[in-house]
This record gives structure tokens, sequence and C-alpha cells, in this order.
């Protein structure tokens, strides 16, 4: 990707074109890293982890894979950030990292796409310093609106980093608003759970506990657990049975349904059951019963986390912490699951509180396949293992399958686009060797010869459509990142040479 008069191309086309030099293999994908100088970040760290891996693997095609897609969040999305090189106390660190092929910040995605350096921060400072202003920039964005998923750049970054109290929530109740730092307000759970993880990970694998006293940090946290506390609230007030008072409504005017939200925006009547309310799952597509499942059972395990954080410096929203991750979990053992015939008891994907549920999955995490890697049940749990069998199967009515490929996709995209990240979490949370391997095999041979994931894959060819949607998604190529590290620390047999 050489600078073309001064400037570099950009990256959406440069992935879907072919440069040198091809892998040796039978699939010969191209080397699609921009050259160094158009990098948006360069980690000297995980640049060495790319050539240690590469050199051991047995399949050269999914070595260059790996080489392509485990840096491309460092190579391609870093877009702006502030007071990274230094250690300063008059500012903290700020990293706006893009989704890829949009110019914007969605705090799930900007959370996941960052998940497989987390290993590495001990070796990288500037890594380090990375994720902490990732993790700052998202509590200055969930400050400004805790309910919406996607954000702008600040037009002063340096501006920002100087800052040193939390933005004023500026919440308007009726979505889509108008606030010019915010471009998207979907309230989807999973969203504010991201910023958790993201926050918990990044203090395990760093011991770096200075950012949980900041106000900042400290801010965001208390608007999350209000937030959550609001959305736990059913539709009737169980006294009078008068619709009670919502913090958040979304419609819009719109030619796709999954852009907006029933009953006015507000979504369908829920009953109270410990779970939280979300109007849009993390596709952005608007659930259909609003106690979206995966996206509780990650919140429940993120504020469980969340109570260790807060233990030394605030007992008191780690009470409130846990004692909100409790009610969720127990929640959803209560009302999400049930009895299948050929399955027996399986999770629901979402819920009403009324005994309406939706049996489906979608390829977007959190999921119902994700439940283990998200830490909410054991690998082996049985209800689990149904429910496994299961959404990889065509009773799943987003399970897609074809001469070209197979996998889970969702409504998002359409029918008979299978999402290579779904195959990739099956990765993640398998213990079977030919499972793994199959899986692999499938994620390898998904990209069309880019030599990178694509966000859905069209099952079936010459169909008059587009083979693949989005060339450039860099959260899908951070998580085969992570695949492939889980492999070689857990089965290195199955990719590297003996």
């Amino acid at each position: 990707m050489p600078p073309v008069n001064g400037t570099c191309p950009d990256y959406t086309t440069f992935s879907e074109q072919f440069h040198e030099p091809a892998s040796k293999g039978p699939l010969q994908l191209p080397f699609q890293r921009p050259i160094e100088a158009c990098r948006t970040f360069t980690s000297h760290v995980i640049n060495q982890v790319i050539d240690t891996f590469s050199a051991k693997m047995k399949n050269v095609d999914l070595a260059r894979l790996f080489a392509n897609c485990f840096p491309n969040t460092l190579d391609t999305t870093v877009a702006k950030t502030a007071c990274i090189v230094t250690n300063s106390t008059r500012c903290q660190p700020l990293s706006f990292i893009i989704t890829g092929d949009i110019d914007a910040m969605w705090l799930r995605d900007s959370a996941n796409q960052l998940m497989p350096y987390l290993d590495f921060l001990p070796q990288d400072l500037s890594l380090k310093r990375l994720v902490l202003g990732t993790i700052y920039m998202q509590a200055q964005f969930i400050s400004i609106d805790p309910y919406a998923n996607a954000f702008h750049p600040p037009g002063n970054m340096g501006q920002w980093a100087l800052m040193h109290q939390a933005p004023i929530d500026q919440h308007q109740p009726h979505s889509p608003g108008h606030l010019s730092q915010v471009y998207e307000y979907k309230w989807e759970i999973d969203s504010l759970a991201s910023f958790l993880q993201l926050s918990n990970k990044y203090w395990q694998a760093t011991n770096d506990s200075s950012f949980i006293r900041s106000p900042i940090w400290l801010n965001a946290v208390q608007l999350v657990l209000d937030t959550v506390q609001q959305e736990q609230q059913g539709t009737f007030d169980v006294k009078s049975g008068e619709p009670l008072h919502v913090a958040e409504v979304f419609s819009q005017t719109s030619d796709r349904p999954t852009e907006n939200q029933f009953v006015n925006g507000r979504g369908q009547p829920i009953k109270y059951t410990g779970m939280v309310r979300s109007l849009f799952r993390p596709s952005d597509d608007a659930c259909v019963f609003t106690f979206f499942v995966p996206g509780n059972a990650m919140l429940s395990v993120e504020l469980d986390h969340l109570s260790h954080m807060l233990s030394p410096v605030n007992q008191t929203m780690a009470n409130v912490a846990k004692n909100l991750s409790v009610t969720i979990r127990d929640a959803i053992f209560k009302y999400a699951i049930t009895d299948l015939p050929g399955y027996g008891k399986v999770f629901a994907y979402e819920v009403d509180g009324y005994g309406s549920q939706l049996l489906m999955d979608d390829a977007n995490v959190p999921s119902l396949l994700s439940l283990p890697m998200l830490g909410f049940v054991a690998q082996d749990d049985k209800i689990y293992q149904n429910t496994r069998r299961l959404v990889l199967s065509s009773d799943n009515p987003y399970f897609f399958h074809g001469p070209v490929t197979q996998g889970i996709g969702g409504p998002h995209v359409g029918l008979n686009y299978a999402w290579p990240m779904s195959q990739i979490v099956r990765i993640l949370t398998s213990s079977d060797d030919q499972e793994i391997k199959d899986a692999l095999d499938l994620v390898l041979n998904s990209t069309h010869k880019t030599g990178l994931i694509h966000e859905s894959v069209n099952v079936y060819p010459d169909r008059g459509n587009h083979n693949y949607t989005r060339p450039w998604f860099a959260w899908a190529n951070g998580l085969f990142g992570q695949a492939i590290l889980k492999i070689a620390k857990e089965r290195p047999y199955l990719i590297f040479n003996a």
C-alpha cells in the first residue's frame, strides 16, 4: 500500500485488490498489510508474533491469512490518538478505533478489535496505552449518552485528553437524536457490557488499576449501573396497569423493519424478570422481544467482574454491580430456557417475560453459540451443548449451508449469507479437534482470494448476488487472530509443524 502523492490509498479499495507476493499454497492468498508508512499503528511485538507463528505453521495459506488478519486493527483502524506516547499525568490517553470501512467507533466493535492483543500489553508500553486510551474514549462517550452505540471522533483529541472530569450526560429520550458526537443511537446492552469487558481484561492483563480511580471512568460506570437498573423495569405499572415511562425509544422512517422498534419505538411489551431491556442486537438489528438473552448473559458476567474491580474503590457500587449480576443470571435461568423436542432444554435468543420466546441465533457476538466464550456457562454445560446443536443446525432459521460455505447468519444481510464469524466462534467454543479443523478450513476458504475475513459470504455461487459483504471488517479479522492464538496455546499440533 505505497503512498500515492504523499497519501495512502483507501483501505476499502486496497483490501479488494490483489497484492504480491501471493502465498505459496493452493489458495495463493495476497499480502494485504499496508506498508509500514501507511499503517495506523505499529507494534514490533505483534509483528514478531506474526513472524514467529507464520514460520511454524504447516499451512502456508493459513499463515498468510493470520498475517493479514491478526494486525488488521492496528494496521488500518487507529484513526486518532492523543497522549499515547507519554506517561504524563497532565493528560489521559485517548484512542479512536474505527470499525473498518465505516468512519465511526462502535463501543462493542472497538473493544472486540483490541482483544487479540491483550496478552502482549506487558511487552509493549505504546500498545498498552492504546488500549487504555480506548477505555478512556469509551468512558467519555458513555458519559455523553449511555444509550448510544457508535460515535464520531472528537474534533480536538488533544483537548479531550486534558479533561479530568467526565462530559455532561446529554441523552435525549427519543432516538435518533441530534447530538453531534453520536453516530448511531441504537440501545444495545452489549455496548455497555463490552466497555466493562475491555476494562476488566485490560486490568487482568496489566495489573494497572490507575484508571479505576479516574472520575471519568467511575462516572461512566455509574451511568452503566443506573441505565441497567432503569432498563430492568417492565412495560406496565404492576399496581395501576399504566404504561411506565421509558428513558429510551427508537423510531425513524426506514424501508427496513430491522431499523425500527415496535410500539412507537419502545419495543414489544415486557414483564419484569430481572433481565435488562435492549432495543437492538449486536448486529444493530431490532430485537423482536427486548430481553435479549446473550446480551444479558454477557452483562451478568461483566457486572460480576466489575464488582471485583470496584471493591477497593467503592464498595457500595461494587455491591450494586454484584447484585445486578446475580439477578440477571437468575432471570435467564428462570425465563429463558425452554424444552425443545429433539434437543431437550435450550436457551432462547430473546424473551418477553410473558412466555414468548424466540428460538434462533445470530452470528454476531454476544450470541448463544458464544456463551462459554463470554464466561456465562462452562463449555460442557448440558443446556449449552443442547443449544449449540440447535443453532448449528437447520433448525436455526438463520443457519445457512450451500456449496460455497456454511454457518450462522442473521437478518442484517439477508438469507443465504453465512458469517465467517460464526465459524470462528465455533472454533473458540470447541474442544473437538476435528470440529476445529473443519471450521478452520471453512474460514480459510471463505475469503474469495482477498486474504481477509468478510462480514458474510454467500453460500451459493452465481446467483446474481454479491459473493460477500464488507471486504474490510476489522472485528472479524481480530477474532480470527484470537482463534489462532487459542489453538496455538491449547492445540499447537493442529497448526504448527512438529
